[in-house]
């Protein structure tokens, strides 16, 4: 249960919530098709659920943060792999207005519904020639590839000159080799599949310097995209363990575990596991929205959020994914047996928050990271 009477619905908000049923009655295609069913992604882009931090002038709903989060933690509390997927997507157009003249509206302009998606890579090219990049190279774990209609290959750019710095070549997905990859059970509907290319032409300015990804805070938070990845991924373990909470309170209204009398419902270990659970979610939660909200406030009146705000947005979203994951575990201990079948929502859950926490962005060395801002010996501008 979400007690915030005080924060004001929204109609993406509304769009979101109102899409819950629906990708609950897709949770078994999106598990045996290991992507999000095509008609469900459709209506997704459709419905302009992509394009949530897209600039406006774009045709996106260019949204402030905390209103950005509470529209993927609801879809993540109906689908871990959705919610992930929507976030993943979204996140990208937070960088169209820092891309070079042109780009940006041949990726959106031209199409109200694109989504980028993007690709780890691993020792990937892309060389200037009369030109064109070409671009050669394999990527794995690119989410969300097969409803994308773009992907961001990250690759070293050499120009003509010789000089080399990394950074993304943005290039049509029909325009590469789509693999498999992607045999996984946490967040096995994300359809994270890698690619390859070999010597595939990029125009000049759809080979873009990492910079523009990394360092340029878009039009609609003021903040990068590595802290929108970790915000919105923070907000997807959030909406996986509330779909967990739940589903243990329905679990408890009739199971009487084996060998025993009396229902989950009037066990006492159960009350005050159930009860932990609830606290560390609303708090882990509180907090980041609270550190959303000082953003949303700051960028208002000073154009971007200051160092010690982004700290604490990246503690706050460290902290929504791990301690998620931690409320999804005792969670599952609580529900027992029925927690380990494929079937069960519990157990989707517990595979999806633990594929969560494996990212990048929700590595323990980001508390170190803070907390080295936090006692001094690191500038609080440097955390990202």
């Amino acid at each position: 249960m979400r007690v915030e009477s005080h924060r004001t619905n929204f109609s993406q908000l509304d769009l979101a919530r109102g899409f819950a049923e629906r990708i609950r009655t897709c949770g078994g295609e999106i598990s045996s098709l290991g992507e999000l069913p095509p008609l469900l992604a459709n209506a997704l882009k459709e419905a302009g659920l992509f394009r949530l931090l897209l600039p406006a002038s774009l045709g996106g709903s260019e949204l402030s943060l905390p209103k950005y989060l509470r529209c993927i933690e609801a879809i993540a509390e109906a689908d871990g792999s959705t919610g992930w997927c929507v976030g993943q997507g979204g996140v990208f157009c937070n960088g169209a207005d820092g891309l070079p003249e042109g780009v940006a509206d041949n990726i959106w302009g031209q199409n109200p519904n694109a989504v980028v998606a993007t690709g780890t890579p691993s020792d990937n090219v892309a060389v200037e020639r009369d030109g064109l990049y070409y671009l050669s190279g394999h990527w794995r774990f690119a989410s969300g590839c097969m409803h994308a209609d773009w992907l961001g290959a990250m690759a070293d750019i050499t120009d003509s000159s010789g000089q080399s710095q990394f950074g993304m070549c943005i290039v049509p997905k029909e325009s590469v080799a789509l693999g498999g990859g992607w045999n996984v059970t946490g967040l096995h509907g994300t359809g994270s599949r890698e690619y390859s290319a070999e010597n595939l032409a990029v125009p000049e300015g759809h080979a873009v310097p990492i910079a523009v990804f990394r360092s340029h805070c878009g039009v609609a938070t003021g903040l990068p995209n590595g802290l929108l990845f970790a915000s919105s991924f923070g907000a997807v373990g959030l909406g996986i363990a509330r779909h967990a909470i739940d589903a243990l309170v329905d679990l408890a209204q009739d199971k009487v575990p084996a060998f025993g009398n009396r229902k989950l419902l009037d066990d006492e270990m159960v009350h005050v596991g159930l009860a932990h659970s609830e606290a560390r979610w609303q708090g882990a939660r509180a907090f980041l929205l609270e550190m959303a909200e000082e953003c949303e406030y700051q960028r208002a009146r000073n154009g971007q959020p200051n160092g010690p705000v982004r700290t604490r947005l990246r503690l706050a979203a460290t902290s929504a994914m791990r301690t998620s994951g931690e409320v999804v575990d005792k969670i599952y201990e609580l529900a027992g047996s029925d927690g380990i079948f494929d079937d069960h929502p519990i157990y989707r859950c517990f595979q999806d928050i633990h594929a969560v926490m494996q990212q990048i962005q929700a590595r323990p060395a980001h508390y170190r990271s803070v907390g080295r801002a936090l006692i001094g010996v690191d500038s609080e501008e440097s955390v990202g």
